[in-house]
């Protein structure tokens, strides 16, 4: 606290020009700054010393900060703001292989046998045919290990479906996976049998974290860094500054290639443990503490477990059943019982507790199991997160207000309204309701990287429009809500004095341009801890 507290005051005295401070490193002038931050939401100019903001007010007084080798920039009434933190993204990488080419993210199976036809036509025998699918296939029970081997009997077939639920694999892919013909379910996930027992290549939960890391271990780690880079440099050309991922690489490996990529943007990195048929595995939770020569763009911490599957493949826990499939209402991966220890060892190992819960039921196992485990009043600070919270109506509101839950939601999820509404009617999938009842929010993307259509998508809430957030509260959740959600709130989110320098000019103003052209924004000028990172060669 002393530390941070001399950070803003030594900001403080240094922007004060009648104390013949040193000058400022770099300014931006003539601006409409966006600052997330409550005490002065609007600026024309910040001047920046070393790695962060020492002053934000007017051109003509941050102008005063400039000296003789001070880098001024002239915003030219550009829009700025803090740098975007998306709060939810996943990085793992896999080794070379053919992807099928689909024309939309839901492809027929007919179309499906049709790109993977002429997909092992070309691929040499032997190699990876990956394919990205919807939930028309997935939920396809004719799709499986069988009519995928009658197909490509001479290639390893892995189909996925794009939003991470369900996995349908071809004999020689379960091979190269080390799935066994005997292989038991793991706790949390299920492999699917035929009538005669054997394994059929559709596999769902937790059955897919295994897989998913033999796959990674099958990557190079010089393509995994390539992949970092190509991550980095697109989030960087879109204003983002961080980035929270979850990856089925081991944390071990995951801190070792960001410590050799040394990239420019930062990253925390939230260790997405496997299990076995008997428990979960806790190790890499018990490696943090040992992590501790990771650079300084580098963290890693928390502890995440996936608590339901999503409402396309109807494996969303609910508290009623499904509107299209009377007596079904989804299911949880793991116990009441297991969720509680979850709930406890957060508190052991003293690390933040994030829960995929996409249905009302799973979010309100996560609270009452918070309100098992001490005070209420214990629990705000140390920010359990929800992940997706789409379940989190109603009475639930006020529960996850008194247990200081923050959620993290994702508004391209919000895209198949039609879908949803068959599913679990038009009342799910909160987001201005959250910030109303002083729930704290924080946005990411779990998908199309570009933070500005997520913005739109927020602004419009297709699947429950009464939920819409204006432009300002969207940003705000996706800079401040995002670090508050990773216990960074002091050092960025926010254009104020003592903040971390991380800064973005962007291409048009997102706070006054039509929703359909909020996705075509883009960066001008991004800058990580006062340094120039991306440059569109726009301003001088």
């Amino acid at each position: 606290m002393k530390k941070l507290l001399w950070s803003v005051l030594s900001g403080w005295l240094l922007s004060t020009p009648a104390l013949g401070q040193q000058p400022a490193d770099l300014v931006l002038l003539n601006g409409n700054l966006f600052t997330a931050d409550a005490a002065r939401p609007k600026a024309q100019a910040l001047a920046i010393r070393g790695e962060r903001i020492v002053a934000v007010g007017t051109t003509a007084d941050i102008s005063k900060l400039a000296g003789p080798r001070t880098r001024r920039i002239d915003l030219q009434g550009r829009t700025v703001t803090p740098g975007f933190n998306d709060a939810h993204n996943h990085f793992t990488p896999e080794p070379r292989g053919t992807a099928l080419a689909f024309k939309t993210m839901e492809p027929t199976w007919e179309e499906t046998t049709q790109a993977l036809a002429a997909a092992v036509q070309q691929a040499p025998a032997g190699t990876w045919v990956f394919g990205r699918i919807g939930m028309v296939v997935v939920t396809n029970a004719q799709v499986d290990r069988a009519a995928l081997d009658r197909l490509a009997p001479n290639h390893p077939v892995l189909l996925r479906a794009y939003y991470g639920h369900g996995y349908i694999a071809n004999s020689r892919a379960l091979q190269q996976l080390g799935v066994g013909e005997q292989q038991p379910d793991p706790l949390g996930g299920a492999y699917e049998h035929s009538a005669t027992g054997q394994l059929n290549g559709r596999f769902w939960e937790y059955a897919q974290w295994l897989p998913s890391r033999a796959l990674a271990a099958q990557a190079s780690d010089s393509l995994a860094l390539a992949g970092l880079q190509r991550l980095s440099d697109e989030a960087l050309g879109l204003g983002i500054t961080s980035l929270q991922l979850f990856s089925f690489m081991p944390v071990e490996r995951f801190t070792r290639l960001l410590g050799q990529a040394r990239l420019p943007v930062r990253v925390r990195v939230i260790p997405f443990a496997p299990t076995s048929p008997q428990q979960r595995d806790l190790s890499e939770v018990r490696q943090l503490a040992s992590l501790t020569k990771l650079p300084p763009q580098v963290k890693a911490s928390g502890i995440k477990w996936v608590l339901d599957g999503t409402p396309y493949e109807r494996g969303a826990a609910l508290r009623q059943p499904y509107q299209d499939r009377p007596g079904w209402t989804g299911k949880l991966n793991f116990s009441e019982a297991e969720v509680g220890r979850m709930v406890q060892e957060s508190v052991d190992f003293k690390q933040q507790l994030l829960v995929h819960c996409a249905g009302d039921r799973s979010a309100e196992v996560v609270l009452a199991a918070l309100e098992r485990n001490g005070a209420a009043g214990s629990w705000p600070a140390r920010r359990v997160r929800i992940e997706h919270g789409d379940g989190i109506i109603g009475d639930l509101v006020p529960r996850a207000k008194a247990l200081g839950v923050v959620v993290v939601q994702n508004p391209s999820h919000f895209t198949e309204p039609q879908v949803f509404h068959q599913r679990w009617g038009p009342k799910m999938q909160p987001l201005g309701s959250l910030l109303a009842a002083g729930i704290p929010l924080a946005l990411g993307s779990d998908g199309p990287l570009n933070p500005f259509l997520n913005i739109m998508l927020a602004g419009i809430t297709p699947s429950n429009p009464a939920e819409a957030l204006t432009r300002e509260q969207a940003v705000r959740a996706y800079t401040y809500g995002s670090a508050f959600a990773e216990f960074e709130e002091q050092h960025k989110g926010r254009l104020a004095v003592g903040q971390l320098a991380d800064v973005v000019v962007l291409s048009q103003d997102i706070f006054t341009v039509p929703p359909p052209e909020l996705p075509r924004t883009t960066s001008l000028l991004t800058i990580v801890g006062g340094k120039v990172v991306h440059d569109a060669k726009v301003l001088k």
